[in-house]
Order: structure tokens, then C-alpha cells, then sequence
């Protein structure tokens, strides 16, 4: 069930609906059966892989309570861990690494055909296994008591805005809002679905319009010139930007309206200032995952420079394989680590030209978002080889002659969706939003719902495809 359809329009009324005709004690199991329901509304078979691991997980949790033995307690952790990467590994990963090593086998002489499944990847597996992952982790560290209601530890698991794409949420801050006991509040409400609304913005005016140029571009890498290229790969960075936020925003709207806080995904990244900079605004909930249960178990920052650099290398190398069970994706985390080593390096041994100062800010960012832009290249790619095309007609080819405009109308539609876009968060990055958005600006907040509302039915893409995260 796709946020951009009237499936779930009529899905979010209803829960909504009953969420506050309901006494406090019966809005868990409704939204308990709203999940499962919002879930199994793709593939119903598919409920049973999360009910399988979240059951070990919740037996794991409990026996984690009561066994004090390092031994045995890293033997529970051990099970819950294979348990859920186990799954991960047989939907997502098999057929990969079947395909690598049948190549590899090849390459040195040896007849390879290789076995695969022909399975589909479930939906948000790769998310709802991190935050499973993190429960039994906190739990093991004792930072967090093991769940002893089995519809509780579910609910966290499947809460439906973020089950799909995320953000990727910890125990620790989302059971605890389950108790409910927040009444029907207007200002809450109202801000739940202005995000909403502001994502539906982003994913069908600006996300969903420039997704028909990228297409048509990256379908036919081969019949298209180095510029006609570069401008597909800045459409594609704010294509899936607005993709991937917008899913956030009406998550977090819609768990919002029903009195919860889901963490927060996006800060604006796009105005980073460096590359770590970038990445503390980027998949928040994913970078502070990696943070919390891979960089500092290796390390962190404890074991001097490049101890440090290696262990932040070995972060993005995985972040990579997290995203996609190909080598693009692979690639993709590897030169985002690249480039996090050189920013230190430079930090830590190279001269200081310029001294801090407003200018020099704007002069970072305009540095660090075509580099950005250029690593999208091998995400948006299908193979290293398409990308490789790619990056080779950009820097040998940049013909302006034979530049391909498409359909002009698309990009005319979605260029003022951006237009927007960015008025908006220059003015937050300003700190300019929250004076122009004071609550005494009750006539321009009202004239922006209608103009947001106006532009997204006149301008928008009502046909468009799946969230591209929902891959993931």
C-alpha cells in the first residue's frame, strides 16, 4: 500500500478515525491489526517471516533478563543475530553471492551454473531487521528492559508509517509512546498533516516528475551524451531526495496525528557543508544505527587516526551491501568512505586557505553537492558497467549540442517543485522559517496549505511508481 494512493488515504481516515473514537486501551491492538493489515495488504505470506523472527527475538529478550553468564548471554545475542540476518541474507544476499562466486569461478576456468532462489525480496526487511537487531543489542547491554508483552514487542516491530522505509526506530524511544494517553489536539494534528502534505509534495510534484527524465536517460545510458547525462544525475539527486523524505515526512506526519514522535531522517542534506556533515543529515536513523551497533563496537575514534579512518571505511562498506545486493551499491558506500577519508585527511594534515566565515560555508556546499551528485551515479546505475558509461561520457563527452530535453512540460513541473522545495529550506537553514512560520502567521500558513495542496493536484504525478527505498 503506497503513501502516494487512495488505498491508503482511505486507510489512514479509518485508523485515524477509530484511533480517536477509541478508549485509550483498545488503540494498541487496533493499531496492532492496522499494521499487520497495512503489511500483509502486499504479500499476506510475508507476515510470517516477521512473526517467525520477532517470536525468537522476544524468547531471546526474555532469557537475556535472567541469564547473567557472559557466555550464554552472547550465545542469546548470537541466535537472535542469525536468526534475523539469516533471513536477510537468503532474500536479499543468496542469489549475489551465488552470482559473484559463479563469476569468479569462471573467470579462473571452472564451468559455473550457479543455484538461485526465485524469491521475491519482502518489503522493508532490510528496516524492520535493523530495529529488531537493536532491540536484542540494547537488551544484551542492558540499556534497555526486555519487552515482556508479545503484542507490545510486535507492534514496535510492524507500526505501519515507518514498517516500510523507515525512519529505523529504537525501543527505547518508541514503546514507551505506545501507552497513548494523548487526547485529540489540534496544533499536533494540524502539523501531522502539513508534513503530510509536504511529502505528498515532494514525492508527486518534484520526486515523481524528474523520475520520468532520470528514466528515460538511464534506461538508454548508450544514446545519450555526457550533458544530457550530468543533468540526469542532478535530477536523480533530487529525485530521490524528495523520494526517500517525502516517505519520512508522511510517516512521521501520520504517527504525528496519533500523538507519536518517529526520529527524525532528513536535515536538509543538500546543504551540507562536508561529507560527514552530509551524512549527520542523510538517513539519520540509519547513520546513528551504524554509529550505535557497528562504529563503535569496532572502535570508534578510541584507536587514534587512521584506526579511526578504518573503522569509518568499514561503516560506508557496509552501508553499501545494506542497500542493494549489487555491486554498484557496493561501490556506492565504498566511495562515500573514500571520500570521508579524504576530508579527514585534509582536515588533519592539509593547509587552512580560507578562514571561517559565511562565505566560505556556501562555498563547502557548493563544493560537496556535485561530488554528491556524481556518487548517485553508481546508486542509480543497474550495473558498474552502465556507470562506468556514465561517468565516461560526462568527463569525455560533454556534447551540449546533442543535449536530450524530453518531455519539456515534466521537467518545467518538476524544476517549480524544487524551486519551492528550496525556498523552503534555504529559509529553515537561514533561520528564517521559524520567524515567517510563527503561530501569529495563521493567513500565510493557510495560504501555503492551499498553494502546496493547489500545485500537488494541478502539477503532480498520480501515476507514479513505488518509493524507490522500497526496494531496500
Amino acid at each position: 500500500m503506497r503513501f502516494n494512493s487512495f488505498d491508503y488515504l482511505f486507510f489512514f481516515l479509518t485508523v485515524v478515525g477509530l484511533f480517536f473514537v477509541l478508549p485509550p486501551r483498545l488503540r494498541k491492538p487496533l493499531l496492532l491489526v492496522a499494521s499487520l493489515f497495512f503489511y500483509m495488504f502486499w504479500n499476506p505470506v510475508f507476515v510470517l517471516l516477521i512473526l517467525y523472527s520477532t517470536t525468537i527475538d522476544y524468547f531471546v529478550a526474555l532469557r537475556l533478563n535472567h541469564v547473567q553468564s557472559p557466555r550464554g548471554r552472547r550465545s542469546l545475542l548470537a541466535l537472535s543475530y542469525v536468526t534475523n540476518f539469516g533471513a536477510l541474507f537468503v532474500f536479499k544476499y543468496f542469489n549475489f553471492f551465488m552470482d559473484t562466486g559463479s563469476s569468479l569461478a569462471r573467470m579462473l576456468g571452472y564451468a559455473a551454473h550457479p543455484f538461485l532462489l526465485h524469491v521475491i525480496l519482502p518489503v522493508g526487511i532490510s528496516f524492520y531487521t535493523f530495529e529488531a537487531l537493536s532491540y536484542t543489542t540494547d537488551v544484551y547491554r542492558r540499556k534497555f528492559p526486555a519487552e515482556k508483552s508479545y503484542p507490545q514487542l510486535l507492534l514496535f516491530i510492524v507500526f505501519f508509517p515507518k514498517l516500510i522505509a523507515g525512519p529505523i526506530e529504537r525501543a527505547w524511544h518508541l514503546m514507551p509512546q505506545f501507552e497513548f494517553k494523548a487526547k485529540f489536539e489540534y496544533y499536533r494534528v494540524r502539523e501531522g498533516l502539513a508534513r503530510i502534505l509536504w511529502g505528498l509534495f515532494k514525492k508527486i510534484v518534484v520526486a515523481d516528475r524528474f523520475a520520468l527524465y532520470v528514466d528515460a536517460v538511464y534506461n538508454n545510458i548508450g544514446h545519450h551524451v555526457g550533458s544530457t547525462l550530468m543533468f540526469a544525475t542532478v535530477c536523480f539527486a533530487f529525485q530521490i531526495y524528495c523520494d526517500f523524505s517525502a516517505y519520512s515526512d508522511i510517516a512521521l506526519g501520520t504517527a504525528q496525528v496519533m500523538g507519536v514522535e518517529l526520529l527524525r531522517n532528513f536535515r536538509r542534506p543538500y546543504f551540507a557543508t562536508s561529507f560527514s556533515d552530509f551524512w549527520g543529515r542523510w538517513h539519520i536513523s540509519l547513520s546513528t544505527w551504524f554509529r550505535d551497533y557497528v562504529y563503535i563496537p569496532l572502535g570508534g575514534n578510541r584507536g587514534g587516526f587512521w584506526s579511526t579512518n578504518q573503522n569509518i571505511f568499514t561503516v560506508f562498506l557496509i552501508s553499501g551491501i545494506w542497500h542493494g545486493a549489487r555491486w554498484t551499491f557496493v561501490l556506492w558506500g565504498i566511495s562515500h568512505g573514500l571520500l570521508l577519508l579524504s576530508q579527514n585527511i585534509w582536515a588533519r594534515y592539509g593547509p587552512k586557505l580560507l578562514p571561517p566565515s559565511p562565505a566560505r560555508r556556501w562555498l563547502h556546499t557548493l563544493g560537496v553537492f556535485p561530488v554528491v551528485c556524481l556518487t548517485w551515479v553508481l546508486f542509480r546505475a543497474d550495473t558498474v558497467a552502465g556507470a562506468w558509461q556514465v561517468y565516461s561520457r560526462i568527463f569525455t563527452q560533454f556534447d551540449r549540442a546533442h543535449f536530450f530535453y524530453g518531455n519539456l512540460k515534466n521537467l518545467a513541473y518538476g524544476f517549480t517543485g524544487m524551486a519551492v522545495l528550496l525556498g523552503v529550506e534555504l529559509a529553515m537553514e537561514c533561520g528564517l522559517y521559524a520567524r515567517i512560520w510563527a503561530p501569529s502567521a495563521k493567513p500565510l500558513r493557510w495560504f501555503a496549505y492551499v498553494m502546496l495542496s493547489t500545485l500537488t493536484v494541478l502539477i503532480g504525478v498520480f501515476d507514479g511508481g513505488q518509493f524507490i527505498y522500497f526496494q531496500f
